[in-house]
């Protein structure tokens, strides 16, 4: 049976344990992850994505001769799930870790948030609305986790916290950038999670990889083919099925293949519409979970925007909800010495935004730069804009008892997906915590299965 070590990842079963034929959908962080594991445990790995490269959110561009990240990232000193893969994988080393701010612009002035004098200096707000902001912040360290915030709306728990004005200046735009116009039923405990991810009483420190997380994903890719797993691009799964006591995966372009085992990192939308003629749990077959997509533009300027590494805009005319100056976090090395800004918004994959030609996004995210850094729009040097339209689970009240779990079929079809990071944030580290915490069970089920001499004929 595999064990956990000292730093709990799960190492290889000893002599007798039978290898697997594993398929992994999704080439992901938690499909690269689950694949890196299950190779880990002596088994034989296929990883299939239905695009052309791998890293999911984490993916990159090429750009000046390097590479640069199509959304934003960054690494909190809290991620230890990641932080451990990173280390295993050999780039401890290449982490850089740095003091980094935060800014709030509201009406088109930008007021930085980074502590008490911050917050007791926020204008937009009277100071007795500070002052409860500020107890707001205290009681989330303390109980940001409470289970029963799972019953209770994000909403709700704000005004009740903070009083109605501060919610309707500061959280209700924040929670509508970010979930759109169905934030009245998102529950107090993600918010809190988020809160206690993000702050804390030490001075803001985030992290990144020094060659971005180009270098994990291929590094991952690289430990992967070492265990001889082996990578299947623009193959995308039709349907999960049973295949006598396995599973077998048909694919759009007609071909199938058998395989003793499934883990699935899909969306749960998609991993419910290939699974249809499983019979599933009702409760994982038939759960709602709608995801909020996003929309990012890149920009490479010659000059700063500002002093923080990211921004939330409110009130302020524009289309973007947030601006990113990733250049005050990771190495200007990285893009020949230019400024790297991005301009984002989350938005569902039915709006209008999303549906919107990469030029009219373009001229909408150079307009806002125009709007809110005057003279801005002169200094752009190269722009680039890319979308995603599963992006950040829409969770709805009591989700912690829905959250669906990693087994679906004990000892053949598993789940690790961004549908079971509740009430954590949505993130390469929750992702990864999602795979450790599945890989237990799924050692100790499969080793009861007998491998079979027609697995992985496709």
């Amino acid at each position: 049976m595999a064990h956990n070590d000292d730093r709990g990842v799960l190492r290889t079963p000893g002599k007798g344990s039978m290898a697997l034929n594993a398929a992994v959908i999704g080439g992901g962080i938690s499909g690269l992850a689950a694949a890196y594991r299950l190779g880990g445990l002596g088994h034989h790995v296929t990883l299939f994505e239905g695009e052309d490269f791998l890293g999911g959110l984490g993916t990159t561009f090429p750009c000046r001769g390097g590479h640069l990240e199509r959304f934003y990232h960054c690494i909190l000193p809290g991620d230890h799930a990641l932080l451990r893969l990173i280390h295993e994988l050999g780039l401890g080393g290449e982490l850089l870790w740095k003091r980094t701010g935060m800014g709030f612009m509201y009406q088109r002035r930008i007021h930085p948030l980074n502590g008490a004098l911050d917050l007791l200096r926020f204008s937009p707000l009277t100071f007795h609305e500070r002052l409860r902001m500020g107890l707001m912040g205290l009681r989330t360290r303390i109980a940001g986790m409470d289970p029963e915030l799972d019953q209770v709306t994000a909403a709700d728990w704000v005004k009740a916290q903070a009083g109605e004005r501060v919610f309707e200046i500061l959280w209700r735009p924040l929670l509508e950038a970010k979930i759109g116009d169905q934030y009245p039923g998102l529950p107090a405990l993600w918010l809190s999670s988020r809160m206690s991810r993000e702050k804390n009483t030490a001075p803001e420190v985030k992290g990144c990889l020094v060659r971005g997380y180009r270098s994990l994903i291929d590094a991952l890719e690289q430990g992967l083919r070492e265990r001889g797993a082996e990578i299947r691009l623009r193959t995308r799964v039709a349907a999960i099925e049973r295949d006598g006591e396995g599973m077998a995966l048909r694919f759009e372009d007609g071909r199938a293949g058998s395989f003793d085992l499934v883990v699935a990192t899909s969306p749960l939308p998609q991993f419910q519409r290939v699974t249809r003629g499983l019979g599933l749990a009702p409760g994982l077959a038939e759960l709602q979970l709608d995801y909020q997509g996003v929309v990012s533009s890149v920009f490479l300027m010659e000059q700063p925007l500002m002093s923080c590494y990211w921004m939330p805009v409110v009130d302020s005319g524009v289309t973007c909800q947030g601006v990113i100056e990733m250049s005050n976090l990771v190495p200007l090395e990285r893009s020949a010495g230019l400024r790297v800004v991005y301009l984002v918004n989350y938005t569902h994959r039915d709006s209008a935004l999303f549906a919107k030609t990469d030029d009219e996004l373009l001229a909408l995210y150079r307009s806002d730069l125009a709007h809110l850094f005057p003279g801005a729009g002169d200094r752009v040097v190269e722009q680039f804009v890319f979308r995603a339209p599963f992006v950040e689970p829409i969770w709805t009240l009591n989700y912690r008892a829905q959250c669906p779990p990693t087994t679906a079929i004990p000892g053949r079809l598993y789940l690790a997906c961004t549908a079971q990071v509740y009430p954590r944030v949505n993130s390469w580290n929750s992702c990864c915590e999602v795979v450790e915490g599945m890989m237990p069970a799924l050692a100790a089920e499969s080793a009861a299965v007998r491998p079979r001499e027609s697995a992985k004929s496709a």
